[in-house]
């Protein structure tokens, strides 16, 4: 396995246990006390999928771009192979990605927690903990791609101060 495809796998690794754990302990503060906890109404869970989606997203893209940008910058990371995304400045690929997720994911998530019903709440911990897992999974690995193909900046010293 070639260094980046490794570095990208371990990343992703630790992007989704973060993400699964954030998720798993974001539903517990919020709703921990009550069963069942309903997907709509006042309080209810699925209102919260486009924002959870919106901030895992965004996260899986800030995060580990932001690392490998300084592990590139310090030569202990390869670049890879160009993709036209590496071109777009990190913010935009953030919110070009976490907007339209929130949107199109968390609104497919609403919808089927409205097939789901009202759970309990091992339930909605199990749900919202593989849904926050999968959706770091699929977009860590894209972000560090498109990282990877940007080019290098290196990091010049500051020039001296004269008092």
């Amino acid at each position: 396995m070639s260094g980046v495809r490794s570095y990208i796998l371990v990343e992703t690794g630790v992007s989704v246990a973060i993400n699964a754990a954030l998720s798993a302990g974001f539903t517990w503060l919020l709703f921990h006390g009550r069963a069942p906890i309903a997907p709509f109404g006042e309080r209810g869970f699925a209102a919260d999928f486009p924002v959870q989606t919106f901030m895992v997203a965004l996260m899986s893209v800030l995060v580990p771009s932001l690392i490998a940008r300084a592990r590139l910058r310090a030569g202990r990371l390869t670049a890879a192979p160009p993709l036209w995304v590496g071109r777009w400045p990190l913010w935009a690929r953030a919110l070009g990605l976490a907007v339209p997720a929130a949107i199109g994911l968390g609104g497919l998530a609403m919808a089927a927690a409205s097939l789901a019903g009202p759970l309990s709440l091992p339930a909605l911990l199990a749900f919202k903990t593989l849904y926050g897992a999968v959706l770091a999974a699929v977009v860590t690995p894209w972000a560090l791609r498109a990282t990877l193909a940007e080019p290098v900046k290196s990091v010049s010293p500051s020039p001296p101060t004269h008092p």
